[in-house]
């Protein structure tokens, strides 16, 4: 966890802006620690490479050429995502949006729930589990109880065919 910390500090150190206190607790630490030493030399590497490395020096119309570049691809781009959600939701197509939202919650809570009915016609013949003797005859059928079933009651008393 320490390591981290000082790790953090290392670019710091090399380029000398550390101040006094943080300078000698990292110093402290690099006695102890390989791998921070291995990374304040790594570090001290790039920058002499870096040093070593010959001075870029832009031509005089360079900012200006720059500047007119960058008003010419802004000029020429389309716009972008946030332009175009801007313009996609503007002031008056947000209220439109909010007003027929709060007319479609208030029929969905005005108007009563229906009763929901089968769509195919019932036929008054057949007859449906309608209590606890017939549900448990379903799941565990005994051969002596199923005459107690309204429906296999008249098969049952039909003479054979």
């Amino acid at each position: 966890m320490e390591c981290k910390r000082d790790r953090e500090a290392i670019a710091a150190y090399v380029d000398g802006e550390l101040e006094t206190s943080a300078r000698t607790e990292l110093e402290s630490h690099l006695e102890t620690c390989e791998a921070c030493r291995e990374l304040v030399a790594a570090q001290r590497r790039l920058g002499e490479m870096l040093a070593a490395l010959p001075e870029v020096t832009p031509a005089g119309d360079f900012e200006a050429r720059f500047w007119a570049r960058v008003a010419r691809e802004r000029d020429a781009a389309p716009p972008g995502f946030a332009a175009r959600t801007l313009a996609l939701f503007s002031l008056r197509r947000l209220l439109l949006l909010g007003a027929v939202t709060a007319a479609a919650l208030a029929l969905l809570v005005a108007i009563p729930r229906l009763p929901i009915t089968p769509a195919a016609k019932v036929d008054p013949d057949v007859k449906i589990v309608t209590n606890e003797t017939d549900f448990q005859l379903l799941q565990d059928p005994d051969i002596d109880a199923i005459a107690d079933v309204d429906v296999l009651e008249e098969w049952d008393d039909a003479p054979p065919s």
